[in-house]
């Protein structure tokens, strides 16, 4: 008679090695909440917002006597900021930000700026991705009871702190189906990579910005340099408070697009694509764990019956170790068949 722990320790190795089979599926079959800019889901629609990918950038002055300043707010929602040419590495927002500041003060003296600040406003790493929010739009009460219709999509970026205050950008996507999004941007002193299907862009000197909107001695608060035909607006960047009483800065945004509109969304039907992808998990799952209880039930009768160790107590413990042999044997048939059948055209009839 075989003694009970002996068994139990094998039955426990068994189980185990079943187990470390069926680790890795919840992971894999798992979804992420990473931040796609082709595939944004809010609810059960999704937006492609591909079509307004690389930089896109705001551009707005102030005058606070006796200093001058421009600020741009760049932002890309399909990868991180990259810079042109050669920068100063502090005047550049660290790797992996998505929406940056850089505040820069001019001399009217000298004619001459400098960078005064640079703000990450939204930073993700790849161990570390940003978090955020989409809801669509009408999103407050008061639009939905005099029934007007706000076609759009608001959303949330957060992650990152600048000196110890919380940063977040809030975009509120407006749709207009004749504006790509593109359109009246201004160009800053700031030049960044194009992204996919832009063009190089143009310089634009960020110390005439500051004069030619400063005439006068009297101090002006901070307002965006916008075109008459600006689809990305301004709306200010803001000291608040969040919702644990803490500090918090956030710059809001207005970005009219016509991929924002309801005929742009794609609605498939509900759950489709997670029904499909759940039935063919189960099948997997069910596959692992059929093998799994025929290994441990074989294993348990080969050691009851026949007091089987090692491999042995796999069931057709034999076949399983004769598999790399029978392999390599039709392997070598293979190859034999191929060279001899290539070999024909080599010989002649005399």
């Amino acid at each position: 008679m075989k003694k009970p722990s002996q068994w139990w320790s094998r039955f426990e190795a068994a189980t185990l090695a079943s187990l470390l089979l069926l680790a890795p599926l919840p992971a894999a079959s798992a979804a992420e909440n990473t931040f796609r800019c082709e595939k944004l889901e809010a609810g059960q629609h999704k937006y492609n917002f591909q079509g307004l990918a690389g930089p896109h950038t705001v551009v707005t002055h102030e005058y606070a006597r006796p200093t001058y300043h421009n600020t741009t707010y760049t932002l890309d929602l399909c990868a991180p900021l990259q810079r042109k040419g050669d920068v100063a590495k502090e005047e550049v927002c660290p790797d992996g930000t998505r929406v940056c500041a850089i505040k820069h003060r001019w001399d009217p003296k000298t004619d001459k700026s400098a960078t005064d600040q640079v703000i990450p406003i939204v930073v993700g790493q790849a161990d570390r991705p940003f978090a955020w929010e989409a809801k669509r739009l009408p999103g407050d009460e008061d639009a939905q009871k005099k029934g007007a219709k706000k076609e759009g999509l608001r959303l949330t970026l957060h992650g990152s702190t600048y000196q110890q205050r919380a940063q977040r950008t809030v975009v509120e996507f407006r749709c207009d189906p004749d504006v790509v999004g593109t359109e009246g941007e201004w160009e800053s002193l700031d030049e960044y990579v194009p992204g996919k299907g832009e063009e190089g862009g143009g310089k634009k000197n960020g110390r005439r910005e500051a004069k030619a909107g400063d005439e006068g001695g009297e101090s002006t608060p901070e307002q965006q340099r916008k075109k008459e035909n600006a689809a990305l607006v301004w709306g200010g960047y803001k000291r608040e408070k969040d919702d644990k009483g803490g500090d918090m800065d956030t710059l809001y945004l207005t970005w009219t697009t016509k991929y924002a509109c309801d005929a742009a969304v794609d609605q498939p039907a509900p759950d489709q694509a997670s029904e499909h992808w759940g039935f063919f998990t189960w099948v997997v799952i069910l596959v692992f764990l059929a093998i799994a209880a025929y290994l441990i039930f074989g294993s348990w009768l080969n050691y009851n019956r026949h007091g089987a160790r090692g491999w042995d107590l796999l069931p057709h413990g034999d076949s399983i170790r004769d598999v790399p042999y029978l392999l390599k044997d039709w392997v070598r048939r293979l190859l034999n068949t191929v060279q001899s059948s290539g070999s024909r055209g080599g010989y002649s009839a005399v």
